[in-house]
């Protein structure tokens, strides 16, 4: 059994020592640790760098030789860059394998970056996965709209920023709104500088509840190149609301102003306001004011100054969302200005004159200045020294001045005329009033022309008291002398 078994082991033995032996061989400890995209964002059209690092480690069995670095997009087979022959990488060394990339179209690309070396026993294939986006190229154009009102103005603003590392120039920017309308529609610079940004604000008026806006941009780059930008955004606006109302009240003082407030309840301003004032058909003022916002009031005075008292009609015009519209109120209103009326009157008989006395009294509530009192010469009256007239001057409000004033009147007349005139802030004003007289001029009629009365019969008696107070006293120094 054993001598069996041994001869089996002999057989097998020499069996196997004819076979050739193949020895094991260790490859290459390779890998991708760093991949960088530079730059990282790059614009369309743009070529920019991807940077392999390839490291062979230090327990490597032997150096790994580059032959070809490629990038495809994730589940594609065509190239989209390739390199060769890049280099060897020595044991424990790394090295630094770029690949230059194009593409065309902004976006986010999913792409695979792919390393192909090989080694004295064979190929080794080395995969990084790498997301690369692709932005619009050259300055970045931004739009912010606010809120907005059909029909009525407000800001957009439009910011360019050059992220770039150089500057850009002759800008020309432009906004178009559809459908609306914008105010100066064009913005021009000269130059905007690499990591620099610029702001324009544009006034827009919406048409419609859905509308866009549209920036355009020109430039000129460093290489003398023109490109343009476009960009749109959308525009939300409300639909007008329209709600105003009209408040009037009268102000404080002698000749008080019109106090009107107009409350704006809609959303959207009150832009060429204009307020009147009119008593029936006629305009006493009428004048702009200025913009109410939206959901807010406002109070405008209004000065008065020709008329003392009526029922005024006071009406605010404007426009809102580019429509038309109109409110009114009514008040009534009464001034109490400076007013000279004739008071505490007092008539004597003086001689063959009527003496008239007085007070001019400030029934207002401002002063008035320059009064001047005088009989007005009428049939039967006449005006007489030493007072025709009577300078007054200035009479304060609620307060009163006194004067003096002379007339000749006929028999039969009953009133003296008597003028006021004085000055207020509207200007000159009079006044008459007629002075009851009946009673005075009964006394200063004259006797007839056959009578002794009067300045004759006075004057003969006087010439006779006279004679007979000579003959009494001639006839006492002839008795004296006879004693």
């Amino acid at each position: 059994m054993f001598r069996r078994a041994l001869s089996l082991v002999l057989l097998l033995t020499v069996v196997l020592a004819g076979i050739p032996v193949q020895p094991v061989v260790a490859q290459a400890s390779v890998s991708i640790t760093d991949v960088t995209v530079t730059p990282s964002q790059p614009s369309p059209d743009e070529r920019f760098t991807i940077t392999a690092t390839i490291q062979n480690a230090q327990g490597s069995a032997e150096d790994f030789e580059v032959t070809d670095v490629f990038v495809r997009q994730a589940g594609k087979t065509n190239d989209i860059a390739r390199a060769e022959d890049l280099g060897t990488v020595p044991v424990g060394s790394s090295l630094q394998a770029p690949v230059t990339v194009q593409l065309t179209e902004t976006g986010t690309y999913d792409l695979r970056l792919t390393v192909v070396g090989r080694t004295s026993s064979g190929t080794q294939r080395l995969e990084y996965p790498l997301i690369v986006r692709v932005r619009e190229g050259g300055p970045q154009v931004a739009i912010e709209t606010a809120d907005s009102v059909v029909g009525t103005e407000s800001p957009v603003r439009v910011t360019v920023s050059n992220g770039e590392d150089q500057a850009i120039r002759n800008l020309r920017l432009s906004l178009e709104a559809n459908p609306g309308t914008v105010e100066n529609d064009t913005r021009v610079l000269p130059t905007l500088a690499a990591g620099q940004a610029q702001t324009f604000e544009f006034a827009t008026t919406p048409d419609t509840t859905d509308s866009e806006v549209t920036a355009t941009l020109q430039y000129t780059t460093v290489d003398g190149s023109s490109k343009t930008v476009v960009v749109t955004e959308s525009v939300a606006a409300e639909p007008l609301r329209e709600s105003v109302r009209i408040d009037a009240s009268v102000g404080s003082g002698a000749r008080p102003a019109v106090i009107a407030d107009v409350t704006n309840l809609g959303n959207a301003p009150l832009e060429d306001i204009v307020l009147r004032v009119s008593d029936g058909d006629r305009t006493i003022i009428e004048r702009p004011v200025a913009s109410v916002p939206a959901e807010s009031a406002q109070a405008y005075q209004l000065n008065v100054s020709s008329i003392d008292r009526a029922t005024l009609d006071v009406t605010a015009t404007y426009r809102t969302g580019g429509q038309p519209g109109e409110a009114q109120t009514s008040l009534e209103y009464a001034a109490s200005p400076g007013r000279i009326q004739l008071t505490g009157i007092d008539v004597e008989q003086e001689d063959d004159r009527i003496h008239i006395s007085g007070s001019a009294s400030n029934v207002g509530l401002n002063d008035v200045q320059g009064v001047v009192v005088r009989v007005v010469p009428a049939d039967g009256v006449e005006p007489a020294r030493p007072y025709e007239e009577y300078f007054v001057g200035t009479v304060p409000a609620s307060d009163f001045v006194s004067f003096d004033l002379y007339a000749r009147v006929d028999s039969g007349v009953t009133s003296v005329p008597v003028e006021v005139t004085y000055l207020t802030d509207n200007g000159e004003q009079t006044m008459q009033a007629d002075i009851d007289v009946s009673g005075f001029s009964e006394d200063q009629e004259e006797p007839s022309a056959g009578g002794l009365g009067g300045g004759l019969g006075s004057i003969l008696l006087v010439v006779g008291g006279v004679v007979a107070l000579l003959v009494v006293i001639g006839v006492g120094i002839f008795a004296y002398r006879r004693r």
